[in-house]
């Protein structure tokens, strides 16, 4: 119960009763129940998306279910998507982009990436059939926070001088990988079946590959590349829903 907490306290701004100061190691232990989280999120926008479309019009509803997202995530991972486009376009020596990444200011790609993924979220939320669409959503909870777990173990954190990532980096273990793993798999599994696995699978290899690449460019990952890998993960779940169910 502790590491649901710990969890739900980082990945949104929803009340609940318990919030509190946790330790490192409950932070990484945390990680084992984002797929928990992202179902909760989902099923947060599944009641928004029928409150809504009760008197609003399907467009109006998938706009202001991209707000509800943001809104209750507290827009944690669209700014490390945002800083992430800045320094990867901006930046020439790992320095430079880990610089620019930490930078508080959105600079004009960062700007651009974002308003490029909103547009996308939208899209993919407009166009996905009503009759899978609540499960599209619950999915694409879990599966991207179950992404950021696989992209975290077994990484180096980038900056020497620490940061909000690192005690999650340090603290996960294979524990918390399996137990996040297995979670993800009940939820897509019992969302859309062996399709569901699949789209799991793809998002496994997309968190590898992620991973890879940032070790590869600035020897490790941040907060910010994490939060870049949800919602990166976010639209290719959805993607891969309209390509495989829909």
């Amino acid at each position: 119960m502790r590491g649901f907490l710990a969890a739900f306290q980082f990945l949104t701004v929803l009340p609940m009763p318990g919030r509190g100061v946790f330790s490192d190691q409950d932070m990484g232990r945390s990680m084992a129940y984002y797929p928990l989280v992202g179902l909760c999120i989902g099923l947060v926008l599944v009641f928004a998306r029928h409150v809504i479309g009760a008197v609003l019009p399907h467009a109006v509803v998938a706009i202001l279910l991209v707000i509800v997202l943001a809104v209750i995530t507290g827009g944690l991972h669209l700014d490390g998507f945002s800083d992430t486009i800045d320094g990867l376009r901006s930046g020439t020596g790992r320095d430079e982009v880990l610089k620019i990444m930490r930078d508080s200011r959105v600079g004009a790609f960062g700007a651009i990436g974002l308003a490029c993924l909103l547009i996308l979220k939208f899209t993919l939320l407009f166009e996905t059939p009503d009759g899978i669409l609540d499960r599209s959503l619950v999915l694409m909870g879990v599966v991207s926070r179950w992404t950021m777990v696989q992209t975290s173990y077994r990484s180096a954190y980038a900056r020497p001088e620490g940061g909000l990532a690192k005690p999650f980096l340090e603290s996960i273990g294979l524990t918390e990988v399996l137990i996040a793993t297995v979670l993800t798999l009940i939820a897509a599994g019992g969302l859309f079946g062996l399709r569901g696995w699949l789209i799991v699978g793809c998002n496994g290899l997309l968190a590898h590959g992620i991973r890879y690449g940032f070790h590869r460019r600035l020897g490790g990952i941040t907060g910010d590349i994490l939060g870049a890998t949800n919602e990166t993960s976010e639209v290719f779940s959805m993607m891969l829903v309209l390509v495989m169910v829909g």
